[in-house]
């Protein structure tokens, strides 16, 4: 048999390419069938949106099952903590844990007031006694018609020699008087734990706001007026029947009852019994 060797022009080759291409197109099995009218059918619709609408979660949790699938590589950044060390997770870069809320600025703290100069001193006819603290020894040679003022005094100790008109403590705390006569009368005002004492003569003892209030009388004081209002734990102590009985201390009340009997109130201390 012999072979004849035809050589093909380029229209033939053109024809052919156009043929095997057109062939390829129709048997493969994606390709799209031609409408009625010849054009090409329009695009499939976009697939559904994710059913996750966190944004980025699926992110995370492939991130999370590709740590999970080091296996003991896992645990190799963690630190190790001993015993008894504090623990901060704020201190881990990358451990996830959020950083716990600045705590609030400390309110500003409060000016200390300096400590005023203590003062004993006469001023006209007023003695001026203030801000004597832990002086035990404080004394004052009164006259009948001086007054004393005793102010912001703490844990210290007045003796009023003498008579005089009247006597102030106002603002004093743990602070002790003792004097012998006073004309008008002695008033205690926002005073704590503080003590009086009368060696001779008073007619009148008025507390006000006033805790922890001790009144020691003579048995010449015994007929003087006590005047109370706002105070609490207010003793008076007084002496026995006799010269050598025991002083007795009586607590004035604090509680009181009130009632109508008709025409007005009626208010009696509250007795306790039992």
């Amino acid at each position: 048999m012999v072979w004849r060797v035809v050589s093909a022009t380029p229209r033939t080759l053109a024809r052919t390419r156009s043929s095997r291409a057109a062939q390829r197109k129709d048997d493969s099995p994606d390709a799209p069938s031609l409408t009625s009218n010849g054009a090409p059918p329009p695009p499939p619709p976009p697939p559904p949106p994710s059913g996750d609408s966190g944004g980025g979660g699926g992110d995370g949790t492939a991130a999370l099952f590709a740590q999970l699938n080091q296996g003991g590589a896992v645990t190799s950044g963690l630190k190790k903590v001993v015993k008894g060390e504090t623990w901060d997770p704020t201190a881990y870069k990358g451990s996830g844990a959020k950083k716990a809320d600045a705590a609030p600025k400390a309110a500003a703290a409060k000016p200390v007031a300096a400590a005023k100069p203590p003062k004993l001193a006469l001023d006209g006819k007023k003695w001026v006694c203030e801000h004597q603290v832990k002086q035990s020894s404080l004394t004052i040679d009164a006259e009948v018609k001086q007054t004393v003022y005793v102010y912001q005094c703490t844990d210290s100790v007045l003796t009023v020699n003498g008579k005089c008109n009247a006597i102030t403590l106002d603002g004093c705390k743990k602070m002790a008087i003792v004097f012998d006569t006073v004309v008008a009368g002695i008033e205690l005002i926002n005073c704590t734990s503080c003590k009086v004492q009368v060696k001779d003569k008073i007619m009148t003892v008025t507390v006000d706001k006033c805790n922890g209030t001790q009144l020691i009388l003579t048995r010449e004081s015994l007929d003087c007026e006590i005047i109370s209002a706002k105070s609490s734990e207010l003793n008076i102590v007084v002496p026995g029947e006799n010269e050598n009985d025991e002083f007795k201390e009586f607590a004035i009340p604090e509680q009181f009852v009130s009632k109508w009997d008709g025409t007005k109130w009626v208010t009696v201390s509250m007795a306790h019994t039992g």
